[in-house]
């Protein structure tokens, strides 16, 4: 049987469209990707600030590394516990709202930073931090099920994502320079006011296709007969669970996991590649830390071109009746398998192919990460629950990722090497694949 809607929504998308509008390069809700893509990327500099500017902070502080670590980790407690309320609250407010509260909350967060003045307040800083950045990713992929036909969907999500890669990039040479020039508490300053002018610009133009005045009626008309909101799945819609019930609804559902696992499994080689890449340069392979940094930042940039143009391909391979069905999951096991290049870092002395592995591993991760947000668009079958599926989801991958840092740092420890570390992160890869294959096949239905 098909899922409530479903029918309805593939005799949608075969209603014949005016060609003009099929293309987001030349429509509206270009605009809205492009304030999907400078939410993440303002949000990856805000979160890689501390990063840069550590060395600085414990030096003026007298902290040691434990201390540091602490620092460094603690907006990743709030911002992992936050999930599932933020991709709630994104159901409940709607994502204009709660994007705006997010980004408030942590630019402010980001620059009540420069006025820390000690352990205790600077902790309470990077859990604010960490709670105002959990709402970017539930209500983002909320914006792309609401503003982008499902035959978008692969492109729009990792467009979104590559923001991120891209404010990794450019925040690391930016921001220590920032800290040479001003000093490190400058830095936070500067960075958190860059959110409050993304967010006049939100505030100002953005509002739901429906509402939105600066959007032609065409496209409009094209963007709600195929983003899956139609009338069929809006009538659910009408009647929405409370918070606990909407999430023990999705959570007994096999897709629902499927999908939260399997991101965790991907999501655990991004976290393993940000936090230790640059020490496994510099000890292992000898570079110079500025060496290192550009190595990283080339890779993260081939990595965010790479994501967008896998999702790309997914939306031109995909009729929207696979799209339905959840045949996504094909791309995505092809992007985890050539992730597994992971595992041959250490394999390689040459440094051309260990470059070649790490970006290859670090590419198709982030093609896999967009990809699979995009598969729960896809299975998740009524869009006023779309917030809170991507909270349950995200939360299931950060408790996964988490781990690498701790487990690698183990490795590393015991073994006096980095290898096995990199093994273990290409058999969770498997793993995930695996379940990908299993148990994403059926649509996620709440009515």
């Amino acid at each position: 049987m098909n899922a409530p809607g479903l029918m309805d929504e593939t005799k949608r998308m075969d209603v014949p469209q005016n060609a003009h509008v099929r293309s987001m390069w030349r429509n509206k809700r270009l605009f809205v990707m492009i304030f999907l893509f400078t939410a993440s990327l303002i949000n990856y500099a805000d979160r890689i600030n501390m990063s840069i500017a550590a060395p600085s902070v414990a030096k003026e502080f007298g902290w040691d590394a434990g201390i540091m670590g602490l620092v460094l980790s603690s907006y990743l407690w709030s911002y992992t516990a936050f999930l599932i309320p933020a991709g709630w609250l994104t159901d409940k407010l709607g994502p204009r709202k709660l994007n705006s509260l997010g980004i408030s909350f942590w630019s402010l967060a980001t620059m009540v930073t420069a006025g820390v003045s000690g352990f205790g307040t600077m902790m309470a800083a990077r859990l604010a931090l960490g709670v105002g950045e959990a709402t970017t990713w539930p209500s983002s992929g909320k914006i792309i099920r609401n503003w982008f036909p499902s035959q978008e969907r692969g492109l729009a999500t990792t467009m979104f994502r590559a923001g991120g890669d891209l404010g990794a990039t450019i925040a690391m040479p930016v921001v220590a320079w920032l800290v040479v020039k001003s000093g490190w508490r400058m830095s936070f300053v500067i960075l958190g006011a860059v959110g409050f002018v993304w967010l006049i610009f939100w505030v100002k133009y953005y509002r739901s296709p429906e509402q939105c005045t600066w959007l032609p009626a065409a496209e409009r008309d094209y963007i709600l007969a195929n983003n899956g909101s139609g009338p069929a799945v809006t009538a659910a819609a009408t009647d929405k669970p409370k918070v606990k019930g909407v999430v023990l609804r999705l959570l007994g559902q096999q897709s629902m996991w499927g999908l939260g696992l399997s991101q965790g499994c991907i999501v655990y080689t991004q976290y393993l590649i940000l936090t230790w890449l640059p020490s496994y340069l510099v000890q292992v392979r000898h570079m110079q830390l500025v060496k290192a940094s550009v190595f990283s930042s080339a890779a993260f940039l081939i990595a965010m071109f790479i994501g967008i143009g896998a999702g790309k391909l997914s939306d031109m391979l995909l009729t929207p009746e696979k799209v339905l069905r959840g045949h996504r999951r094909t791309l995505i096991v092809v992007c985890m398998l050539i992730s597994c290049s992971i595992s041959f870092v250490g394999v390689f002395k040459d440094p051309i192919m260990v470059f070649a592995m790490v970006t290859l591993a670090k590419a198709f991760v982030s093609a896999s990460m967009g990809l699979n947000l995009s598969l729960t668009n896809d299975l998740v079958t009524n869009p006023a629950v779309a917030g809170t599926a991507f909270g349950i989801q995200l939360l299931c991958a950060n408790v996964i990722a988490l781990m690498a840092p701790i487990v690698t740092g183990f490795i590393v420890k015991t073994t006096g090497s980095f290898d096995s570390g990199f093994y273990l992160a290409g058999a969770i890869l498997i793993i995930g694949i695996l379940i990908s294959l299993t148990c994403t096949r059926k649509p996620i239905t709440i009515s």
